[in-house]
């Protein structure tokens, strides 16, 4: 399945409210450059409904593609240059040469990094098809609606956008989802973030109206599918930013990046206590938490589990929680934290060979590894998913008016996971959860990377008017009282399931 091509608005769900952007968009371009923009790429951000943190695990995720997104009007110039320009006052113009390799500055955080990410993974794939590619001079204006810091994937959609548009300015004008995909999600390892491929499946394969189900084993792929009929209210996600901004990229050695540490080192802690092998498969070449529970059930002489059969991932995530609780799994000490040189003496290894292995390709930093309570997140918040999935199931065959008390049954467990387990929550995002669970809401988590960022609410629309006037009242005018109506209106959004990465030729 190849990124569509559109002539026209019509992939977003309002295309008249986004006319006049796409308008502006093309006047700012010929101010800045002087000429028309010859096509226009974009990529959405995503909402995650349940399964955060578990993507580098490879256990499958449901989130679905939003309206908001990052645009980048493109045209080629005749330089061996690469100019480009933001709409946003407050990210400044770049220019730089076109050259065999491109530098990313990790120290220097600029926006232009997240370009650097996307033209990397583009001059990389085009190099693939034709080793002997020249990428061409580029003028891009981007323009981008996705709140930085909001927990949306801010930084999935420029880099996914922005791979876009040079493989389109270089001349190739049909990719497919799959391919985008696959080379889009290393693209953030290059500002130093070690994601999964959520993100970035997310924004590519969206699909109006559906949600998505991200699967990574057998192979990467997005599935979309409908969301379930309820009646006699209508089924509706809210989104609402809790304002509390984190940056992937500034906050990755004690967040983000130290949990992708500590689910590796969990993973082969569990299998050294096991004695099984593990397939160096993450994005640190060690074994993933999913390649321990198919090696743990080989080892009892049950086939591999090919991720389709809900019954059977829901049975074997069951059985590997009642295992980590085991004493000889981890003992009431390890349960708290693990210091580096009990662990590397768990598993083995010298000091040097420790950090070599987890610590040396991306920063961390940390007290203790809390093993236990990362693998605990990720096998219950892998089986809430498939629970999420089996609920939607029963629907279609039998339609039940308890679904949404079931649904939002599983968002609050999640988010009390991702709180209490994982770390990634925040107080000022409890407490927002709260408000909406008084105030209509059937379940409320925070969603994508976490520590900060956004909330989604599973409510209907008959309770949506209330919910959102609560969270108006008890939260966002509280905590900022000077906040504008337009400021309001960006941080709570009715979330429709939206298209995905596409090209609009003008």
């Amino acid at each position: 399945m190849s990124v569509p091509i559109f002539k026209d608005l019509s992939f977003y769900n309002d295309a008249n409210s986004s006319t006049a952007r796409y308008q502006a968009l093309q006047t700012s371009f010929n101010k800045v450059y002087g000429n028309e923009p010859e096509f226009v790429g974009r990529s959405p951000g995503r909402v995650n409904l349940i399964g955060d943190h578990i993507d580098y695990c490879y256990f499958s995720v449901l989130p679905m593609a939003l309206d908001v997104d990052v645009i980048a009007a493109t045209s080629i110039n005749d330089s061996n240059t690469i100019r480009l320009a933001n709409t946003n006052d407050k990210f400044p113009s770049y220019e730089f040469e076109i050259s065999p390799t491109f530098e990313i500055s990790q120290a220097d955080y600029t926006w232009v990094n997240y370009f650097k990410c996307g033209l990397i993974v583009a001059n990389n794939y085009l190099k693939e098809l034709n080793p002997s590619t020249k990428l061409k001079g580029m003028n891009l204006l981007f323009d981008g609606n996705v709140p930085t810091g909001g927990g949306l994937s801010s930084s999935a959609a420029i880099c996914v956008t922005s791979a876009l548009v040079v493989l389109r300015a270089n001349g190739l004008t049909n990719i497919s989802k799959e391919d985008l995909t696959r080379i889009t999600v290393v693209s953030e390892h290059y500002v130093g973030v070690n994601t999964g491929g959520m993100d970035q499946c997310a924004s590519i394969y969206g699909e109006k109206g559906k949600a998505l189900l991200i699967q990574f084993k057998p192979k990467l792929i997005g599935i979309p599918f409908e969301l379930p009929t309820t009646k006699p209210h209508e089924l509706v996600f809210l989104v609402s930013n809790s304002l509390v901004e984190s940056n992937k990229h500034e906050t990755a050695p004690t967040n983000y990046n130290l949990r992708v540490v500590e689910v590796a080192l969990a993973a082969e802690w569990l299998a050294k206590k096991l004695k099984l092998s593990l397939v160096n498969d993450s994005n640190l070449e060690t074994g993933t938490l999913r390649g321990f529970l198919d090696s743990y059930f080989e080892l009892l002489g049950e086939p591999r589990w090919d991720g389709h059969d809900i019954d059977v991932g829901i049975n074997r995530l069951t059985k590997c929680l009642e295992l980590i609780e085991k004493p000889e799994i981890f003992n009431q000490e390890e349960q708290k934290g693990v210091e580096t040189e009990h662990a590397s003496n768990c598993l083995e290894l010298l000091t040097d060979q420790f950090y070599q292995r987890f610590l040396s390709k991306f920063p961390v930093k940390y007290d203790k590894l809390k093993l236990y309570q990362r693998s605990k997140h990720v096998f219950s918040d892998s089986l809430r998913v498939l629970e999420f999935l089996k609920i939607f199931e029963g629907q279609k065959l039998k339609p039940s008016t308890g679904i949404l008390q079931d649904l939002g049954k599983l968002l609050n467990e999640s988010q009390q996971s991702c709180n209490l387990l994982n770390n990634a929550s925040k107080p000022d995002c409890e407490e927002l959860c709260q408000i909406a669970r008084e105030n209509g809401s059937y379940g409320s988590r925070i969603t994508g990377a976490g520590f900060g960022g956004s909330i989604v609410h599973l409510t209907t629309v008959d309770r949506l008017e209330s919910l959102v006037e609560a969270l108006k009242k008890e939260y966002y005018l509280q905590k900022f009282p000077n906040i504008t109506q337009d400021q309001l209106n960006e941080a709570i959004v009715v979330s429709k399931p939206a298209t995905g990465s596409c090209i609009l030729e003008l």
